[in-house]
């Protein structure tokens, strides 16, 4: 059971967003004090207009009433000059905060940290949640950002207003003060009801948003056209939007009682101040102007008591998407990182020493499974038990099976994306905790069977940095050696080409077979010691797989070499083969060895026998 972490309370987080704003713009220092100052004063300075009016026409002096008039206005346009200034550089620094500090940290951490804390359905949701904390300009990090400033600058209204206020007549500030405690009460109610309902908000968004994507998907587009999924797609789709309505809709309505008790606790109000300052000009204790700031001032007292309340509620919501985000940030990493670019303020990572390893692109290293077991998150059914092998350095193994034998999970446990839920595996009998897994990874070459290249250059897929940094004769050769290097000369932009047009409209879109080629060049080009490769001709014509079984041959020459694969072809390679049947390593030995067994491995064989008939003549 996943560990329950403590959450932030809203002055929490506003200080975690501050910190981060005045380390990035120092400059927002000075401009948060005047906003503040200049915030607080304006409504004081609109009372001041009608009551300066009314006292410069008792004066019967036009002069004393335009200089009155004169200097009211001056002032009044002059600090909503000034705070207008502010609102616009911070809105600039509120959007480039949470842009640059906190997306840009969610980025790194979702690329930095362990794949088991993406991949699964579980952390999907919690990453779902994340996004909303820092993806859009009025909620989680940005609201947090300027509702916490409004709510200083509410609270310092309150108190200087309150203040003159009291000295006037407490029952006013009494009634005010009893409708801000009941609209708190009541306001509560619906914050808590959003607080336990929240999955109820961001799993229809989430959903949304998937059908979304694939709407512009050109691989889901074909599917949808050819099988007249239109209807059922908008089906879903709309389905979604209805019950994130429902949801809203009840959610709102919590919030309808609190707009009840303002109108009430309003009314009493207006009554009491009203009867309370006509009685003071009847009785010759204030004049007409004195009754026009004190009415101001009542009606901005009560503004700031209904903002304050309103505030609170914007600031506690936003709070608590920011604390989904917090809550991705701080999951921990259960291989060790000597990377620390997810750190952010508030979710610190564990410090991690770097550790020392003798080889990073060196020889072929020996692999070990010792009584491995693996279980995904969610599941009570594993998927792995106790397995064990070994696999000698140089070795080339075949591992066949089934669908769902747990192939490709091993392939995610060899290149350490998840580590295994018991027993070791050890690389030259070094745990990958002890050489670094950043370390580790930097040794494999892997071909995957769900990869898609990214939408950026050719060259950059390859070579995995900027054009101008790789090496172009052996991008080249790679591209050469994976059949590919005629398709990409005869662009206009060659290496420089982008792969899809998601991001460049003269982009190339490469058809199953080359992308799997762009890819085997992609593995040629880092030349790791471990060579893993997952259904790497599932996309290729007979013709094109047997080629390509003749380069993977090629490029596993001193290396240690794993082949994942339906295809029972791969095996002709490899030194042995490892068959895998409901988790477990049920055959193991040559081709040879295995057929003579006459078990599982021979029965597929029998029936995929068609593809090697011509292959078996031939010896």
């Amino acid at each position: 059971m996943a560990e329950k972490t403590k959450r932030n309370n809203m002055f929490q987080n506003a200080f975690i967003v501050y910190k981060a704003m005045f380390k990035r713009y120092p400059t927002a220092i000075p401009l948060v004090l005047i906003y503040i100052v200049i915030s607080v004063s304006l409504p004081f300075i609109n009372t001041l207009i009608p009551a300066m009016a009314i006292k410069g026409i008792t004066s019967g002096s036009v002069k004393i009433f335009l200089n009155y008039i004169g200097i009211t206005v001056f002032c009044m346009c002059l600090f909503s000059g000034i705070k207008l200034f502010c609102e616009k550089k911070m809105q600039l620094k509120h959007t480039y905060n949470r842009v640059g500090t906190f997306m840009m940290g969610f980025i790194k951490k979702a690329i930095n940290t362990d794949y088991l804390n993406i991949e699964p359905q579980p952390k999907q949701k919690i990453m779902g949640k994340a996004v909303q904390g820092v993806n859009s300009d009025g909620e989680g990090a940005e609201g947090v950002s300027k509702e916490s400033l409004q709510f200083l600058v509410v609270v310092l209204g309150i108190l200087s207003y309150g203040t003159v206020i009291f000295m006037l007549d407490w029952k006013i500030l009494a009634v005010m003060f009893a409708m801000f405690f009941f609209d708190i009460l009541i306001r509560n109610h619906a914050i808590k009801f959003g607080d336990n309902n929240r999955e109820s908000f961001s799993e229809p968004w989430r959903k949304m948003n998937y059908y979304e994507r694939n709407s512009m998907n050109i691989s889901a587009g074909k599917d949808i056209r050819i099988f007249g999924l239109k209807k059922l797609f908008a089906h879903h789709y709309d389905k979604q939007i209805q019950i994130y309505k429902r949801f809203r809709h009840k959610y709102q309505l919590k919030w309808y009682y609190p707009t009840l008790s303002d109108t009430a606790f309003n009314i009493l109000r207006d009554l009491l101040a009203y009867s309370l300052l006509i009685h003071k000009v009847l009785s010759g204790q204030i004049g007409a102007a004195e009754f026009t700031v004190y009415i101001g001032l009542v009606a901005s007292f009560s503004e700031w008591i209904y903002d304050v309340s309103w505030n609170i509620g914007n600031l506690r919501e936003d709070s608590h998407q920011f604390n989904e985000y917090l809550d991705f940030m701080k999951q921990k990493d259960v291989f060790e990182h000597n990377e620390d670019g997810s750190a952010v303020e508030g979710a610190e990572p564990a410090v991690v020493e770097p550790v020392e390893t003798t080889r990073i692109n060196g020889p072929a290293p020996s692999i070990e499974f010792r009584n491995v077991s693996f279980t995904y998150e969610g599941s009570d059914k594993p998927v792995l038990t106790n397995v064990s092998f070994k696999i000698s350095a140089d070795e080339k193994i075949a591992l066949v099976g089934n669908n769902g034998a747990g192939k490709t999970t091993i392939v995610k446990l060899l290149c350490g994306l998840y580590p295994p839920t018991s027993g070791n595996i050890l690389i030259d009998g070094k745990n990958i905790n002890d050489i670094g897994i950043e370390k580790y990874q930097d040794m494999i070459s892997v071909l995957f069977q769900d990869t898609s290249p990214i939408a950026i250059s050719v060259a950059e897929n390859i070579a995995g940095c900027e054009v101008a940094e790789a090496d172009k004769e052996r991008m080249e050769d790679c591209l050469k050696k994976a059949g590919l290097y005629e398709k990409i000369q005869a662009l206009p932009k060659k290496e420089k080409s982008y792969i899809t047009q998601t991001l460049d409209p003269e982009g190339i879109v490469l058809s199953g077979g080359e992308t799997q080629k762009l890819l085997l060049a992609k593995a040629m080009y880092k030349d790791g010691p471990m060579l893993i490769l997952d259904e790497p001709t599932s996309a290729l014509d007979p013709i094109a797989e047997s080629k390509i079984y003749e380069e993977y041959n090629s490029m596993a020459e001193n290396k240690t070499a794993i082949f994942i694969s339906h295809r029972l072809a791969s095996t002709k390679f490899c030194n042995r083969i490892l068959f895998l049947d409901g988790g477990q390593i049920i055959e193991e030995g040559s081709h040879e060895e295995l057929m003579k067994k006459g078990g599982r491995y021979k029965e597929i064989f029998d029936i995929q026998s068609h593809y090697y008939r011509e292959g078996k003549n031939e010896e």
